[in-house]
């Protein structure tokens, strides 16, 4: 297995057009640059990379009314961590900016979604209603809050929830990156991703488990490969990419497929992965 995902890892390298560090001739000029670990994607974060923080938010936490905390039964969950079914007296709530008092924008927050059920907020104010949305108020002085989900329709399942940021309203789509992330990061040459992609105790061996913008929460499996490569692309940094230990080989070809058609041909590529 060893060998496969080394091959694998020199194809990738030969399809991005990159060289690894260690195979440059010795007395090759270079600048020295800095290069930087991003945090990995968490509720508690204190760093908020988007605008839609509910990209961060913590995997949904079963509750039984009247119970303790987290003692609702076993989530019904569709293959992306969207609740299907609620049992009878018990609901699902995930928290969000849970960093603490102060540490993330105050004010009123838009809450789209799919499908048929009723949302609520806890420890901020829903505002406004309607069709797939809610405007919920949050006030960063009460610390962190959390959606609750209290109900959901079994053949049309709330889904897609999105929780975008005051100010964003028009442009969480196109722009997924809080400027304030980009801005801090500009300038550094090498964005190293082992904690963004959750690569340590990653349960991640085929392709089809990779997190895609499709899954419910980044906070499970890591960030999309699609948005890591748009960051270093909009940052002009070179990806430094940490493979799962698990992953198979057609993984690593996939993986390697994505970069060579999405990365800035002029960026270098480093791989680091498990012996």
């Amino acid at each position: 297995m060893k060998t496969a995902i080394m091959l694998g890892i020199a194809g990738l390298l030969t399809m991005c057009g990159a060289h690894a560090a260690a195979g440059e001739a010795a007395d090759t000029p270079r600048t020295a640059r800095m290069g930087i670990n991003l945090a990995g994607p968490a509720d508690w974060n204190a760093e908020l990379p988007f605008v839609d923080v509910f990209r961060q938010s913590r995997p949904w936490i079963s509750q039984r009314e009247g119970a303790a905390w987290g003692a609702g039964p076993q989530l019904d969950l569709d293959e992306l961590g969207w609740v299907q079914l609620l049992a009878a007296g018990c609901y699902a709530e995930t928290m969000l900016c849970t960093v603490g008092k102060g540490h993330y924008p105050g004010g009123r927050y838009l809450v789209l979604y799919e499908g048929e059920g009723r949302l609520e907020a806890r420890n901020a104010e829903v505002r406004e209603r309607g069709p797939g949305r809610l405007v919920v108020e949050a006030d960063p002085a009460r610390g962190g809050w959390s959606l609750q989900l209290r109900a959901t329709h079994p053949s049309n399942h709330v889904r897609n929830i999105r929780v975008t940021m005051p100010g964003f309203e028009a442009t969480w789509e196109q722009d997924p990156f809080h400027p304030a992330f980009l801005a801090r990061w500009r300038g550094f040459a090498c964005i190293r991703f082992m904690d963004w992609m959750h690569t340590n105790g990653s349960e991640v061996r085929t392709w089809a488990d990779r997190p895609t913008l499709r899954h419910a929460t980044f906070s499970c499996r890591g960030v999309a490969l699609e948005w890591t490569i748009e960051l270093c692309n909009r940052l002009g940094a070179d990806p430094w990419f940490c493979m799962p230990h698990m992953a198979d080989d057609n993984y690593v070809r996939s993986f390697a497929v994505m970069v060579k058609e999405r990365l800035d041909p002029s960026r270098r590529v480093y791989v680091e992965y498990s012996n």
